[in-house]
């Protein structure tokens, strides 16, 4: 072939093709995101939550997640609609099919919820719609402990501070406090007190809710100004709670703190997060949970995580500390690790049995070169199909090696025997690589002939077949490349025969 003689008579077009993909391949592998499993391997889901609280799991059943079922169940790509109803809130996960894209599917399923919004009960929150993928666990765990601020002032400085810094990282799905006891004016009736004063519970409720406002109340308009009226009748601070009316009699005003002890206190007392360590034992401590939004490297979303956390300490108080409780990157950084570690016992393996069969060193030096430029210059190939570095397509350059080195190792063999039958070592390149040219090409289609298929498998099977077919195939073509150009010129200047023989090497040939 024409590149297979120029790299024979110009060696440095042969190096420097092979620099080139080197140079690509290693450029795009740190561009290349890192995931455990092929992206698009889990389905999109929506995600919507209402709280109703203190809504008993039944009331919330049928005033909540009927209503909102009954509103969603015609969306486009719907594969499955899993709801639960429990007390106080009710949750209900829309699943899509994987053809379907998660931003217009939650952007239809918020449409359709905003139609019922007004048919929810008004006592109920504001429809919440997350965007997921199945599966949807938290990528990390962050936790803000002190030994001196309450854990109602930790949730409360997580709330105003934290979240919002996390929230703008890049790839950054929801932030969910862990622990979060929100502050609240507690108020605690007195049925005694209550009974003394000739008054219900809803009397005081209504007091509360009619004399704790706030209103516009229009417009002044002048030749010269114009002025807003706003009627503000809330209260800001827990002592002017405590003398809120709520009943006048003829003998006196009866106010809240007659019938009520007021309190600061949480919203709920059935939250609680905790994060020991070796030095922070049964301190008050809150959590920041961190999900990645779908189709996101959990490995770059960590990454960027730890530098924020180094930005936010700056300007943290002295008496809290922020630290990474759970980090998901560390598993599937260690499980990507194993499998590069086998990626390499299985190059030294090829390697070794290479030389004892060839019985030469420098005969080694041709596939043992070859070998790893096929494997960076395929990096290049998942680059230019939106591929990631998971744990698949590793496991697919590890079924490669033996395929890739078939190449390099055929035509080696075929110069190596016309060097060992004399013929010098450049005309044995020349005419050996002319022989075994076609049968590379060959090997070559039919192997890209029977993985390329595996691309139009549908479903979760063919997201996993299709990562897998696109890197062996384009690691094979390369190795093809590979062995067509730098395998020749690199055993015309390196091998040369070699009268003696290992005894390792002659009971070998002996055996086999």
């Amino acid at each position: 072939m024409f590149i297979t003689e120029l790299s024979i008579k110009r060696p440095t077009v042969s190096w420097v093709m092979s620099l080139i993909l080197i140079v690509f391949g290693l450029f795009v592998f740190w561009k290349l995101p890192v995931r455990e499993l092929p992206n698009g391997i889990q389905p999109p889901v929506v995600q919507i939550q209402v709280d109703y609280k203190s809504a008993a799991a039944s009331i919330v059943d049928q005033e909540v997640t009927q209503v909102v079922e009954d509103v969603i169940g015609g969306a486009e790509g719907i594969k499955n609609i899993d709801s639960k109803s429990e007390n106080g809130r009710s949750t209900i996960n829309v699943e899509f099919d994987t053809s379907i894209d998660l931003d217009n599917a939650a952007n239809d399923i918020r449409e359709r919820v905003a139609r019922v919004v007004d048919n929810l009960p008004s006592e109920s929150d504001p429809p919440q719609i997350l965007k997921r993928a199945a599966g949807f666990t938290t990528t990390m765990w962050l936790s803000l402990s002190s030994s001196t601020w309450s854990d109602l002032e930790l949730g409360d400085y997580a709330e105003r501070y934290l979240v919002d810094q996390f929230s703008s990282v890049k790839n950054v799905g929801r932030i969910r406090v862990g622990g979060l006891r929100e502050l609240s004016i507690r108020i605690w009736i007195d049925p005694i007190r209550l009974a003394a004063n000739d008054l219900t519970i809803k009397e005081v409720e209504n007091a509360i809710r009619g004399e704790n406002i706030s209103l516009p109340a229009g417009t002044l308009e002048a030749d010269n100004i114009d002025l807003t009226l706003n009627l503000n009748k809330s209260y800001n601070d827990i002592n002017s709670i405590k003398q809120l009316p709520i009943k006048k009699t003829d003998n006196k005003v009866i106010l809240l703190s007659d019938v009520a002890n007021i309190e600061f206190g949480p919203v709920s007392e059935k939250t609680l997060f905790k994060a020991q360590t070796k030095d922070q034992i049964n301190l008050k401590t809150v959590g920041i949970g961190i999900y990645a939004r779908s189709g996101a490297s959990t490995v770059e979303l960590s990454k960027d995580i730890e530098k924020k956390i180094i930005q936010v300490k700056k300007s943290l108080p002295e008496e809290l500390d922020l630290r990474v409780s759970f980090n998901r990157a560390n598993y599937v950084e260690a499980a990507i690790e194993e499998v590069y570690k086998t990626l390499l016992i299985a190059f030294v393996l090829v390697v070794l049995i290479i030389y004892l069969f060839l019985g030469n060193l420098k005969a080694v030096v041709v596939p043992a070169i070859a070998l790893p430029v096929s494997l960076i210059a395929s990096f290049l190939g998942l680059y230019l199909f939106g591929l990631s570095i998971n744990i698949f397509v590793l496991l697919s350059f590890i079924l490669a090696i033996g395929i890739i080195t078939d190449d390099s190792v055929i035509m080696t063999d075929a110069i190596y025997r016309r060097i060992e039958n004399g013929e010098n070592p450049l005309v044995a390149a020349y005419k050996g690589s002319k022989q075994i040219s076609f049968a590379i090409v060959a090997t070559t289609l039919i192997l890209v002939a029977v993985f390329l298929p595996l691309i139009f498998i549908e479903g979760i099977s063919g997201t996993l077949f299709r990562e897998t077919a696109i890197a062996l195939s384009f690691s094979i073509v390369v190795s093809s490349f590979v062995a067509l150009t730098l395998s020749p010129m690199l055993a015309s200047k390196f091998l040369y025969k070699k009268n003696q023989k290992k005894f390792l090497y002659k009971d070998l040939k002996n055996f086999f």
